[in-house]
């Protein structure tokens, strides 16, 4: 009897509380526009202590952790002074502000550069999988995000997401006083494709690590940063020509690609990053797909309005779950690649250049001799797939490719 009145009393009191708010994104979005990230991380966490089950809580711990890897990642470049004018590859894409007095940057602190970004990548990952509402959506401004990208403890004008974006994702686009939120309602679909984008840049940072590049480096390095001591510096640069200096070191460059093997297991790392890559690209399709709403959508479907000025149709949504398809089957060694200089039905198995790396000399992949300890006979990507997506996209299949992943 005392139990039941016990568990009445409990029931009736917490029937009598106040139900806790969801959060919002008026909750969220004074994080961003201000740049404190940290904050947010904070107050995210906090939040969740209390309620856990707040998936708009969740949704935004997963976009304050994604924030917080990019921002280490640009402090870090900018602690070693990373060269505005320098060759625009992935990872030196950010618009790092220039740094006048540059700590000194080694091969080691640059391999852990790479993996501080990877690790920061996995706890953005694993935030962002907790989110499994499905009616999950915050309406945020991406236009106003700042961030501290230089480390001083400030988030500047000039230090914005919308810029980092547009420096990394090739499009060069301003936004006029009328689009400066750029407001963008996140919802289940956009958890996949952040969750995508994770792996794929983690894809991209194993398959560096994998190898030995620290001649690479020594030799390399200069051109991308200023905080760095190297060989290059007692060559004589021609002051009347800076395109002879950076066709010069374009060709020392390719020239030094040539890569032993160093931790061959994180070749296997990289693979299968990419194929859960297009896995959370199913899902974002999947999600898309279904929504009868049309609010402010980053990935719309065919009855949906684009943010942007690329249009998706249902013949662009068939094509790239085709293009998943068969990157698929290429990275399980269940299709293979043609290269120029392979005759017949044989290709490269692209799943053992993953599993059973060599060298990689960039030079001899595009000669064909490097090829050849992964050349198999089987059933090659067909050159009318590329034409078939080619057409579908109107000839601008990598831009859709970049915004879609």
């Amino acid at each position: 009897m005392r139990t039941y009145s016990l568990v009445a009393t409990v029931m009736v009191l917490g029937s009598a509380l106040p139900a806790v708010a969801e959060t919002t994104a008026s909750d969220v979005e004074p994080f961003l526009v201000e740049g404190r990230i940290d904050d947010g991380i904070a107050a995210m966490k906090t939040r969740l202590k209390t309620a856990p089950t707040d998936a708009e809580a969740q949704y935004a711990l997963g976009i304050f952790t994604t924030l917080e890897a990019v921002e280490n990642l640009s402090q870090n470049l900018h602690k070693y002074g990373l060269r505005p004018e320098s060759p625009r590859i992935p990872f030196m894409r950010l618009p790092v502000p220039l740094n006048p007095n540059p700590e000194k940057l080694t091969y080691a602190k640059w391999r852990g550069i790479m993996q501080q970004f990877i690790d920061d990548l996995g706890v953005a990952d694993a935030e962002l999988s907790k989110v499994d509402d499905p009616d999950v959506k915050l309406k945020l401004p991406v236009g106003l995000i700042r961030m501290d990208l230089n480390g001083d403890g400030k988030s500047e004008d000039e230090e914005t997401f919308w810029k980092v974006f547009t420096a990394v994702a090739w499009r060069a686009a301003k936004l006029d006083e009328d689009q400066q939120r750029f407001e963008i309602g996140f919802d289940k679909a956009d958890v996949h494709w952040l969750i995508g984008y994770t792996h794929l840049l983690r894809a991209m940072g194993e398959a560096y690590l994998a190898y030995d590049t620290e001649e690479f480096f020594d030799n390399t390095a200069a051109i991308f940063f200023s905080g760095i001591d190297s060989p290059l510096a007692q060559l004589k640069a021609d002051q009347r020509n800076a395109f002879m200096d950076q066709f010069a070191d374009a060709i020392l460059a390719i020239h030094m690609v040539n890569f032993e093997v160093a931790e061959p297991q994180r070749m296997e790392a990289a693979r299968q990053h990419l194929l859960t890559m297009i896995s959370h690209s199913r899902l974002v399709w999947e999600y898309c797909t279904q929504e009868t709403d049309d609010d402010r959508e980053w990935i719309p479907n065919a009855k949906q309005t684009s943010l942007t000025p690329l249009t998706v149709n249902e013949a662009r949504i068939q094509g790239w779950a085709m293009f998943l398809d068969e990157a698929e089957m290429v990275l399980e060694g269940e299709k293979l690649l043609p290269h120029w200089r392979v005759p017949g039905e044989r290709g490269i198995n692209l799943k053992r250049v993953f599993t059973e790396p060599t060298r990689f000399d960039l030079v001899g992949w595009a000669h064909g001799v490097s090829a050849l300890p992964y050349l198999e006979e089987g059933s090659k990507v067909s050159p009318d797939t590329a034409r078939t997506l080619g057409q579908t996209f109107g000839g601008r299949f990598t831009v859709f490719a970049i915004w879609f992943q």
